[in-house]
């Protein structure tokens, strides 16, 4: 019996492809109980008539509703509406959501936000999504479905997409001067996939010793411990970065798997590896067979940087990263990582079991910025508002702060290391300033919060690069 009393209504809201608002009418009458289940439509032409559409389009709009499994066509009887339906309300499930979880919780971790109403955050340092090319963005992501629409959606390249990969290898050769081969680039979301990664390939479970700067990156160290238990050692750190004679003591006593560094611009405190300390960590790893991961997400912020000291391995020790989201924004999720050519594939099978792939359309996107020239472009201005903001920042801390916080205006990156002075070297005093930016809607970190066994330190990580001049000038102040 085919319903013949069917009320079917364009819904003047609906935009886009005339079949998609037949369908969805067509969708309407079944939910509201016109056509029931097992049912057979009118007819194509009755259809058609009804809407006041070509036939072709109510076929069109059929076919559609048949792939979603809404309908099924039957050989010389017409379409008829699917029993039961695809579209199924949850059974029961009434009692309320319990607020804590029922199971025993490590306490491992570290909370990711804080309970405080941020207005402004600067407890890290991301890119300004002001700046990002999104115009350029727009136009290449629909180009690259466009083009490449099936060949994409249906890509399972788990090194990443090689069109990035290959504009990746002439970025890095070009602005960094480190020369490795596209099929040594490993396409990943963020950082820490990246520090997952290595943990998961590089380290045996609860058996694996791995030694970081301290004060360093806590999330570095939340994930090398829940990917591989792995135990950690941390080496002090001073204005030329970390301290060598502290890592040839640990390797006295210790196996080492992994030392996680950030050369260029150390984070927290921006300061540079010192070029005699770079030769020798280098002879050490060789020496000891350890890797090295080189953290370097901030590289293109700085104003006059050496070569990675990747560019400087020449036996295989260094695995380097890099983000795109630190350069472009903090929505595009997208970095890499470069690895010895043996190890891609085991790299690519870790990532495959952890995230399957990346994002090929988005990947083919943005390899268009850099074939193009617009990441070139586009890093000439990020340059140029980094040292802007910079110059905002210090004249505010100067003026409306004096005498209480000490910086180095030469060291680079996208954050600031603010170190107390005077009545604020006092840890205590510089945890309860901390503590009061935040209760004005300031987010800094406490300087325990740099240190890998929470020790006491009167100083904190300033991230500006989100900010511009005149938001930087006004927030300062209100800090005092």
């Amino acid at each position: 019996m085919r319903a013949r009393e069917l009320n079917l209504t364009l819904d003047p809201a609906l935009t886009g492809p005339i079949y998609v608002r037949v369908g969805e009418a067509i969708l309407a009458a079944v939910r509201a109980g016109q056509i029931r289940p097992g049912q057979a439509l009118p007819g194509v032409r009755e259809l058609a008539d009804r809407v006041g559409v070509h036939r072709n389009t109510v076929l069109t709009a059929l076919r559609a509703l048949e792939e979603q499994g809404w309908v099924e066509a039957r050989p010389r009887s017409g379409f008829f509406v699917v029993d039961p339906l695809p579209e199924r309300r949850p059974q029961g499930g009434s009692a309320p959501a319990s607020a804590a979880p029922g199971f025993d919780v490590p306490g491992s971790l570290r909370p990711i936000t804080s309970a405080l109403n941020v207005a402004l955050d600067f407890s890290d340092g991301v890119a300004d999504a002001r700046l990002a090319p999104m115009e350029a963005l727009a136009k290449a992501y629909p180009r690259a479905l466009r083009l490449k629409g099936p060949a994409l959606l249906q890509a399972t390249e788990f090194l990443g997409h090689a069109r990035l990969r290959t504009a990746l290898a002439d970025h890095l050769a070009e602005q960094r001067a480190l020369v490795r081969d596209p099929a040594q680039f490993l396409l990943i979301r963020s950082t820490s996939m990246a520090v997952n990664l290595v943990a998961q390939a590089l380290i045996g479970h609860g058996d694996g010793d791995v030694a970081v700067e301290d004060p360093g990156n806590p999330l570095a160290w939340d994930t090398l411990r829940q990917a591989s238990g792995a135990r950690l050692h941390g080496l002090p750190v001073d204005a030329g970065g970390i301290r060598v004679e502290a890592l040839e003591a640990l390797l006295a006593g210790t196996r080492l798997a992994l030392l996680v560094l950030t050369p260029q611009c150390h984070f927290p405190t921006g300061a540079p590896l010192a070029p005699d300390r770079r030769e020798r960590v280098l002879a050490l790893a060789r020496e000891h067979r350890f890797a090295i991961l080189e953290l370097d997400p901030e590289y293109d912020y700085l104003e006059s940087p050496t070569p990675p000291l990747a560019a400087q391995d020449t036996t295989g020790q260094v695995l380097y990263c890099g983000s795109l989201s630190r350069l472009v924004a903090p929505g595009l999720r997208l970095g890499f990582i470069v690895v010895p050519r043996l190890l891609a594939d085991r790299f690519a099978r870790a990532r495959q079991r952890m995230d399957w792939q990346g994002d090929p359309v988005l990947e083919w996107a943005v390899s268009e910025l850099f074939l193009d020239g617009e990441m070139a472009r586009h890093l000439r201005r990020v340059r140029k508002a980094c040292q802007d903001r910079r110059e905002a920042l210090f004249d505010a801390l100067r003026f409306a702060l004096p005498g209480l916080l000490a910086f180095d205006p030469a060291l680079g990156g996208m954050g600031l290391w603010l170190r107390g002075q005077g009545k604020m070297a006092d840890p205590a005093r510089f945890g309860l300033w901390v503590r009061s930016c935040g209760l004005k809607g300031i987010k800094l970190r406490p300087g325990t919060y740099f240190r890998l066994e929470g020790g006491a330190l009167a100083a904190t990580r300033l991230g500006f690069m989100a900010y511009t001049p005149e938001e930087l000038q006004e927030a300062v102040p209100r800090m005092t």
